[in-house]
């Protein structure tokens, strides 16, 4: 039996929580185990505290993942809702931020390019039937080629933020090398679907 609405929205949101965690793991450090712990316990403690920070980081960071992709998501199921796409404003996507200074404005606006985009997709699997999300995934994409097509028209909207984000906001080489580290590690996975769902 085919999924309803919600039960789409469910599945797909799930997927996309399993995609940020994966690509958490990949970007965030996990620490490592040393000879030394069963030698000294009190290294262990130490050990077991950094993986605690190590687990909230990967939480954080899914979370950061996942944020506009909810957005996303969330706009496209009202827009199956009501049986038509809406165009939204910026402001729209952001209630609680002040977009009167410059920095943030031209921010916002580079991250709604990027979900307007996921938007779309987002819209296709909602409309397509299904009973899991592979099934959704293959209706709304059925071909390596169509799917491809997406992923080559987000790849504009997302270097435009990532590189925002390198030239005003995370100036340092730290922060670079994440934004470095999202962009190859997100193309390396979505690789991986294509091989997966083809």
């Amino acid at each position: 039996m085919a999924l309803s609405l919600k039960e789409k929205y469910d599945v797909i949101y799930s997927y996309e929580e399993q995609f940020a965690y994966r690509l958490g793991k990949e970007i965030i450090q996990k620490p490592e185990i040393s000879v030394w712990m069963i030698l000294l316990p009190v290294l262990f403690v130490h050990h077991m505290y950094k993986v605690n920070l190590y687990k909230a980081g990967i939480k954080s960071f899914a979370q950061g993942i996942l944020d506009p992709r909810e957005k996303a998501l969330s706009k496209a199921y009202n827009d199956v809702s009501a049986g038509k796409e809406t165009a939204y404003e910026v402001k729209d996507y952001f209630p609680d931020i002040d977009l009167g200074a410059e920095k943030q404005t031209k921010l916002a606006e580079k991250q709604v390019a990027v979900i307007r985009g996921m938007e779309k997709h987002y819209f296709n699997l909602l409309k397509s039937p299904g009973q899991n999300f592979e099934e959704l995934f293959r209706k709304a994409y059925p071909t390596q080629g169509d799917y491809r097509l997406y992923l080559n028209r987000m790849e504009k909207p997302e270097g435009d933020l990532y590189d925002y984000l390198n030239r005003k906001v995370h100036k340092d080489d730290v922060s670079r090398k994440v934004i470095k580290d999202i962009r190859k590690f997100s193309q390396k996975m979505h690789e991986d679907e294509l091989r997966h769902f083809f």
